[in-house]
């Protein structure tokens, strides 16, 4: 019977450790009442270039920007609050996507090879090193809620990771929501100012 709990244990902390972790940096101006902020609207960087005669944010694409809006307001009106037309808004949510190519180098000392062919004197160990190159893309999302009056960034979350390629399309708004959800739990909840 002990047997079959110390299984579980062991298979639940397995799941536990394979599972995505997103670890975000928060900042946020402790001054700030977030008790007010009951309703939100999403500032769609697209269509803001567009207004504004800016160049389009290519590192992210139309379909991917639709994806991050939708997390964002699930992510938000799970908490309880109301998605509004952005003149209302109590909080104004802006998103953006950066990414820059990085290569990663690491190096392995992986013991002595022996001249299997030498003889004698010739057959001298030397050690050898292995080298290995990884050229990836990190890609970093900033979430942003501005306040409206003054126009100023009162909380931000900032996730960088590496950007996983061939991810199949039926799990990009999956992933993309765990991404967002991670870096929202915060919001709100634990910001509100106890008397």
């Amino acid at each position: 019977m002990n047997f079959k709990y110390l299984m579980i244990l062991v298979a639940s902390t397995m799941m536990v450790a394979c599972a995505t972790s997103y670890k975000p940096d928060i900042d946020y101006n402790p001054e700030y009442d977030f008790s007010t902020v009951s309703t939100f609207a999403v500032i769609d960087p697209f269509k803001a270039d567009q207004t504004q005669s800016k160049p389009l944010n290519r590192q992210l694409s139309s379909l991917d920007n639709d994806r991050i809006i939708k997390a964002i307001a699930v992510a938000l009106r799970n908490k309880g609050m109301a998605e509004v037309d952005a003149e209302v808004a109590d909080t104004l949510v802006r998103f953006q996507v950066a990414t820059k190519d990085k290569t990663e180098i690491r190096t392995y000392n992986t013991g002595v090879y022996n001249c299997w062919r030498c003889r004698g004197i010739y057959s001298y160990p030397y050690p050898v090193q292995e080298v290995q190159v990884k050229d990836y893309t990190e890609g970093t999302l900033i979430i942003d809620m501005i306040d409206p009056k003054t126009q100023k960034s009162v909380w931000r979350s900032v996730v960088s990771q590496a950007v996983k390629k061939n991810v199949p399309v039926n799990e990009k708004q999956a992933k993309i929501q765990e991404l967002v959800n991670a870096m929202l739990v915060n919001y709100k909840a634990s910001l509100i100012p106890t008397s």
